[in-house]
């Protein structure tokens, strides 16, 4: 008997790191807008205007804060390339909340800032167009390149970029089609002149383009 309790207690002290980690808050909006909450000041910077580069956001918050959310998304895409919650305690008894993520893509950025309170409710405000991201120096040595192998209207693709290992790749074939495979297929429906082109990205994320002419008869 007392070997069973000595195991419970033991079990317990094992679960008790994981329970507090699940315990964290869930928040939500269902709740509606919280009347004792706002945001009052937004400040974003960017570690380096060159993607990827780490982007820190600091917002200030009157009232009692639970959680906050920020969003960094493409204006031209709608696409949420970082996103990033701060929880209570990386907040200051102030209302200052900051949180930080990493931007891997170029463009223009809005952020979208969401705190939440106590009862699930929440307040949002969208800061448009608040940092833009460019590719870096593409370095000399990176030269794209490929080679085509026609086979009817069918065409394989090989990438022969030199001086630097690409990590992304994205193909125009020049008939509205594209791919982001390194090494291609693609079959024509119909005989004509198309320009192909390739972007090519290295390690660092600067990219260079390459267009070649092929024959489809």
């Amino acid at each position: 008997m007392k070997r069973t309790a000595i195991f419970f207690v033991l079990a317990i002290l094992v679960l008790m790191p994981i329970t507090s980690m699940a315990s964290a808050p869930q928040v939500s909006c269902k709740g509606g807008t919280c009347s004792n909450l706002k945001i009052t000041k937004l400040t974003i910077n960017p570690t380096s205007k060159t993607a990827p580069a780490k982007v820190t956001f600091t917002s200030y918050i009157s009232g009692t804060v639970k959680l906050v959310e920020y969003r960094a998304i493409n204006s031209k895409t709608g696409k949420v390339d970082g996103s990033s919650r701060s929880f209570c305690s990386r907040c200051t008894k102030k209302g200052i909340c900051i949180c930080s993520c990493v931007i891997k893509e170029p463009g223009t950025y809005d952020v979208k800032v969401t705190a939440y309170g106590s009862g699930n409710c929440c307040v949002t405000t969208v800061k448009k167009a608040a940092f833009t991201m460019v590719y870096g120096k593409v370095p000399a040595y990176f030269v794209p390149g490929f080679k085509s192998a026609i086979s009817g209207k069918k065409v394989t693709f090989k990438d022969t970029t030199s001086g630097a290992k690409p990590t992304k790749w994205s193909w125009n074939f020049g008939d509205s089609s594209r791919s982001t495979s390194q090494n291609p297929t693609h079959t024509y429906k119909k005989a004509g002149t198309y320009i192909v082109c390739l972007t090519a990205c290295s390690t660092d994320n600067s990219c260079k383009l390459v267009c070649n002419k092929i024959v489809i008869k």
